[in-house]
């Protein structure tokens, strides 16, 4: 004996029936130390603003370039086509191209049927 506790196991020690009896009746975790580990867990993960989210979800500063020139030349292209490129309802056949401007202005503000897209000032 050593400090009180006997240092030897008993001779018939049925390690499978002690198998079987931890797999009849597994251990149980309470509901509050789940509660507990998963607000400890929350408490230790690093705070990011919104900013820092939103870059690394769009791929980072080259992601974010990339939409923001495309957003550029999107915006550019709408405002002031190229002088080459035809106007999308001439070619889908909405108004027929005319030698003046005047003819299609005309012919659109007869399509949106409000003044606006011709007024100017």
């Amino acid at each position: 004996m050593h400090w009180g506790i006997a240092m030897t196991q008993p001779d018939e020690f049925d390690l499978e029936a002690a198998f079987e009896a931890a797999r009849a009746t597994p251990p149980q975790m309470s509901d509050a130390l789940a509660t507990r580990i998963a607000r400890d867990a929350e408490a230790h993960l690093p705070k990011q603003s919104w900013w820092t989210r939103f870059l690394s979800q769009t791929g980072g500063p080259v992601g974010l370039g990339g939409l923001v020139t495309a957003t550029v030349a999107g915006f550019w292209f709408g405002v002031a086509p190229p002088s080459e490129t035809l106007d999308p309802m001439v070619i889908f056949g909405t108004i027929e191209l005319a030698a003046d401007e005047t003819a299609i202005d005309e012919d659109m503000t007869d399509l949106f049927g409000f003044d606006w897209i011709t007024e100017e000032g």
